[in-house]
């Protein structure tokens, strides 16, 4: 949260100091997973087999 925000807000940043930016941390760890997933479900990466129909060259062995 932005420091002016909480600027009038002595309990929160006293709980800031003892707990830490809660808010801050789950805001970080949800980014850092979107981030994973978004790479996890890239299957604009993934490749087909060899001899794949559509590609080109015959299948492997028929």
């Amino acid at each position: 949260m932005d420091s002016a925000v909480r600027g009038d807000a002595p309990i929160y940043d006293r709980l800031i100091e003892e707990r830490g930016d809660v808010p801050a941390d789950v805001r970080r760890v949800a980014e850092e997973t979107l981030r994973q997933l978004t790479r996890a479900l890239d299957f604009g990466a993934v490749g087909r087999p060899s001899g794949y129909p559509g590609m080109g060259f015959p299948p492997a062995s028929i």
